[in-house]
């Protein structure tokens, strides 16, 4: 029998390992990170996107806080600019 914990962990695994991002990742130690480079060109692609709100940083079309999203490796634009 497993616990709770237990069956978290190994659902989190999996959406890991199917490559879906959501925003807490950016808080799981095990989350793997854009190079700098990378996440500077997404950054620079958002802050000309007409979703994004420039007073909060968010993207319209999903909520999330751009500037932290641009630094997950396998994020991915909701409206595939990059």
């Amino acid at each position: 029998m497993t616990n709770p914990w237990q069956e978290w962990k190994k659902k989190n695994a999996e959406r890991q390992a199917s490559g879906v991002v959501r925003p807490w990742d950016v808080f799981n130690p095990d989350t793997e990170y854009a190079d700098n480079p990378t996440a500077l060109d997404r950054w620079n692609i958002c802050k000309d996107c007409p979703e994004l709100m420039a007073t909060t940083g968010q993207c319209k079309k999903c909520g999330c806080f751009m500037k932290l999203k641009v630094k997950l490796k396998e994020a991915t634009c909701p409206i595939n600019n990059w």
